[in-house]
């Protein structure tokens, strides 16, 4: 199919960089719109049409015809600024933003992902039901402010926030961990300001990363030393973890696919942790990070293109 690709991305999203160089290989057309630069264009849209039109920076096009968008915007805004922001700052974010999900008038091109599917799968609770729903174990789980009486508190547990948490304070950004703690910790003057997800405390585990992209998977093992990481991997110095290819029981690749029709995704990062040769499904990303994992036997980047193009 002849057609555009369009890219809708960040400035600071790297991993989009490999998968350009790989789209520019195919010879694939395609045009990068980064969500911090688009009040340098003079932008068109005509939704009856379906014609898009983007001057400036160095571009002037006419789009009719979009093969293909690669959706790498989260639906919620979660990088709270440390300052307020302008008026016209607030409108341009919220108006651009809805600008973006509008581009869903491109409705039949391959989309990487839906924005409405992206929406739902999202939410932690929502992926946490289809889990269960397609056959993955799932760790008891529970969810709110308050958790007085709950079985789920009668011995250790993980806890971490409902979504991912960037906040500001003024020029440190601030980000949240998944945690273990004790019950007695959990009291109201702690937790009553916010929701949390509390979960079953899960021992001798290993951090499986499973990428989808259409009916290409590639699952990785997170190690330290040839062990699983007890605690939050993330919190690891990077040149002490090891990532290494796994296969996965083919019943657990059934559900990866199953579950990811039933959310409607051609590409989604999913987390799971194996512990005496049960795996625990944890979450989903549907925008999720995979740069960090490609290598030359590893080239998740051309698999990306591939879809993008064909």
């Amino acid at each position: 199919m002849i057609g555009t690709c369009l890219i809708l991305s960040s400035i600071y999203d790297f991993s989009v960089d490999l998968v350009i160089q790989e789209l520019e290989k195919r010879n694939t057309d395609y045009l990068r719109i980064n969500k911090e630069t688009l009040h340098n264009y003079e932008i068109k849209l005509n939704p009856v049409t379906k014609e898009l039109h983007i001057a400036g920076d160095g571009v002037n096009r006419t789009i009719i015809n979009v093969k293909s968008i690669w959706f790498r915007q989260a639906v919620f805004l979660r990088n709270t600024p440390g300052d307020a922001l302008s008026l016209e700052e607030q409108l341009s974010r919220s108006q651009w933003s809805a600008f973006l999900r509008g581009l869903m008038v491109f409705e039949d091109s391959y989309w990487m992902n839906w924005p409405a599917s992206t929406y739902a799968a999202e939410s932690k609770p929502y992926q946490l039901m289809i889990a269960s729903e397609v056959g993955f174990k799932v760790p008891d789980t529970e969810i709110g402010n308050s958790f007085r009486d709950s079985k789920i508190l009668n011995s250790k547990v993980i806890v971490k926030s409902l979504d991912t948490v960037l906040l500001r304070d003024g020029d440190d950004c601030l980000f949240t961990y998944t945690s273990d703690v004790e019950p007695s910790e959990l009291t109201k003057d702690r937790i009553s300001s916010a929701p949390l997800t509390v979960q079953q405390y899960i021992t001798e585990k290993t951090d499986i990363r499973v990428t989808i992209i259409g009916d290409d998977i590639f699952a990785v093992k997170i190690t330290s030393n040839g062990a699983g990481i007890e605690d939050d991997w993330r919190l690891t110095k990077r040149e002490l973890i090891e990532y290494t290819d796994i296969e996965l029981p083919i019943d657990l690749i059934e559900k990866c696919r199953k579950y990811m029709k039933k959310l409607s995704l051609n590409f989604g990062a999913i987390d799971f942790i194996e512990s005496n040769g049960e795996y625990y499904f944890i979450e989903i990303n549907p925008t999720g990070e995979w740069g960090w994992l490609s290598n030359e036997q590893r080239k998740i980047e051309t698999y990306i293109a591939d879809a993008l193009s064909q």
